[in-house]
C-alpha cells in the first residue's frame, strides 16, 4: 500500500526529482533526488537520509568541480506585467 501525502492524503510515489535551492543569489539545481512525490497536489517529500545529503551539499557551498554541468536559465520580471496597485 502506497504512503499517503500528509497535505491531500492522496497516495504517493517514489520517483527521483530536480530540486532547485538558492544560495545567496546563486541558483543550483540537484538532479536525481530520491523522494516521494504527491501526483494530486505535487508536493515532494524527502527522507532524511536524502535531507542530510541537500544540507550538506548546501553547505558545501555546491562546489563547482562537482557539477555534472551548467545550464543557462532566463530571468523574467512580473514588474511590468502588474498593474501599479500589486506591486510594493
Amino acid at each position: 500500500m502506497p504512503e499517503l501525502c500528509p497535505r491531500c492524503d492522496e497516495p504517493m510515489r517514489a520517483d527521483l526529482v530536480r530540486s532547485a535551492i538558492w544560495l545567496g543569489d546563486r541558483l543550483c539545481i540537484v538532479e536525481d533526488v530520491p523522494a516521494q512525490v504527491c501526483d494530486a497536489c505535487a508536493e515532494q517529500f524527502y527522507d532524511e537520509p536524502t535531507t542530510d545529503a541537500l544540507r550538506r551539499l548546501t553547505e558545501a557551498g555546491f562546489p563547482a568541480s562537482e557539477a555534472i554541468r551548467e545550464v543557462r536559465v532566463p530571468v523574467f520580471s512580473l514588474r511590468t506585467r502588474l498593474s501599479q496597485d500589486q506591486t510594493p
